[in-house]
């Protein structure tokens, strides 16, 4: 088990920051991984060492960084200089890199009809990240038995997930992960792991 998986475990949902201005909020949250959606290079230091001081992963969506290039030189430079445990990306070949320098990746693909689900797993097979998260999130439950037989990697939904109810469906039906930007879910992952263990356990008849 890497360190994402064993994040997840202990705290499923993955907190997107999309503005700075609500990074106290996550800081304090109970969860283990941040991702930084729209991070800027005049910023990125400072907002790393806040992250590492809680324990936390901090991952970045490169694709979404300001300043810096898609290139082998960036990844280099978030790995060695910033101290980023991991990467987000839509692109198989940023993988591919992100794993030359130790760091824990996170493949970004969006379904929208039946062939970006097939062209998308593709690109996971090609690249096999240690993760692939799926927008949207709601999408999940449709396609796990696609995702469970063809890909055999962690499951993160994110996208159109607006509730408590449809992260713990979601978690029951394919995903072992919710990556969430609304605020007000941040603090759900002790709630959700409650509900999952009682689903678990709970007894299925009168013997």
């Amino acid at each position: 088990m890497n360190a994402l998986d064993y994040a997840l475990s202990k705290h499923p949902i993955i907190i997107s920051v999309t503005d700075l201005k609500d990074l106290d909020k996550a800081l304090e949250a109970d969860s283990s991984i941040i991702i930084l959606i729209n991070a800027d290079i005049c910023t990125i230091h400072d907002v790393v060492n806040q992250v590492k001081e809680t324990n936390k992963l901090i991952f970045v969506h490169i694709d979404l960084m300001k300043g810096l290039k898609k290139d082998d030189s960036s990844i280099e430079y978030l790995a060695k200089h910033v101290g980023v445990d991991g990467i987000v990306t839509t692109h198989a070949k940023l993988i591919s890199i992100a794993k030359k320098f130790k760091l824990l990746t996170i493949q970004r693909v969006f379904i929208l009809d039946t062939a970006s689900i097939e062209q998308g797993l593709k690109s996971i097979q090609d690249s096999k990240p240690d993760a692939v998260e799926i927008l949207p999130g709601i999408a999940v439950p449709h396609i796990q038995k696609k995702l469970k037989s063809n890909i055999h990697r962690t499951v993160i939904a994110a996208g159109l997930i607006n509730s408590m109810e449809e992260i713990v469906y979601i978690l029951k039906n394919g995903a072992q992960g919710i990556s969430a930007s609304a605020t007000e879910l941040w603090n759900g992952s002790t709630e959700v792991i409650k509900k999952l263990n009682i689903n678990t356990h709970a007894p299925v008849g009168k013997l």
